[in-house]
């Protein structure tokens, strides 16, 4: 026997919710329509090429422009400086001769205790009492033939430019080859063995409490602190203000890329160099 169909019964609600749906799919795929449509007319009144949408334009990325090296050309000159660190009120902290080796290519540091006695205009007398009596004047001439060397530049600052310069280049590395516990009238000082970051103030107290030879090594990363502080495109801003909070003689031509003097020491800045005792003498 053939089986009678099976009556199928929609409910009035049903039939308004399908219609619902149907609209609602109808008005989604119109909107998504007429965007895609308005996007692709806005593209093209720009003169935007359509075909980039399914092949992108190609870039060339542009070569990294290349500075030449303001070091490259720099024609090494030999020069002692002498760094002395010394006011009315300290005395003579700090006497250090900082020599550009152009044969050797490295930069020396050389340090002579204030208390070191020498022959000076008829006398037997310390360098700090030759700096009380004949002033920096005579402290050069004193330094230059004690340690046979020609003076070609002199910088000196007091205890407090050294401290804010250092301020302002960064805090200088040392190697504080042992702990240190000391308490005295004038100063204290507390620092750790090994690599030590010194503030200026502490940097300035570890100088009066070392040796001639740990007044070196901490000159040698002054040295390399400062230097490593230069903008190379544009070493005047630095150069000024070390000039300005010290009595020397170095000059704007000093600065004159490439062959101001200043640009000797920068080459050589990385081979920073201390003169032990045995050599100094």
């Amino acid at each position: 026997m053939r089986r009678k169909p099976k009556l199928r019964f929609t409910s009035e609600q049903k039939l308004r919710a399908k219609r619902t749906r149907a609209f609602i799919l109808a008005f989604a795929v119109f909107v998504l329509v007429f965007g895609v449509a308005s996007v692709l007319l806005f593209l093209r009144s720009v003169d935007y090429d359509l075909h980039n949408l399914v092949a992108p334009e190609e870039t060339t990325v542009a070569p990294e422009s290349t500075t030449a090296d303001p070091l490259g050309d720099v024609q090494l000159q030999s020069a002692n400086v002498l760094y002395v660190c010394a006011d009315d009120t300290d005395g003579v902290v700090l006497l250090a001769m900082v020599s550009a080796n152009a044969v050797e290519e490295t930069i020396e540091v050389r340090t002579l205790a204030a208390s070191q006695r020498v022959s000076y205009s008829g006398e037997t007398l310390s360098f700090s009492e030759i700096y009380q009596k004949y002033g920096l004047a005579g402290l050069r001439d004193s330094v230059a033939a004690a340690l046979s060397l020609p003076l070609d530049r002199y910088i000196r600052q007091t205890p407090a430019q050294l401290r804010r310069g250092i301020g302002e280049i960064g805090d200088v590395t040392v190697q504080v080859p042992a702990a240190i516990e000391y308490r005295g009238a004038a100063y204290s000082l507390s620092l750790d063995a090994g690599e030590q970051s010194l503030t200026g103030d502490l940097f300035v107290k570890y100088l009066r409490y070392t040796d001639t030879d740990g007044q070196a090594q901490a000159v040698c990363a002054l040295v390399r602190q400062l230097l490593g502080a230069f903008d190379l495109s544009d070493v005047s801003d630095l150069f000024n203000t070390v000039c300005n909070q010290s009595d020397t003689n170095f000059s704007v031509l000093d600065s004159a890329a490439p062959n101001g003097l200043l640009y000797s020491f920068l080459a050589l800045q990385n081979a920073v160099t201390p003169v032990s005792g045995e050599e100094r003498a």
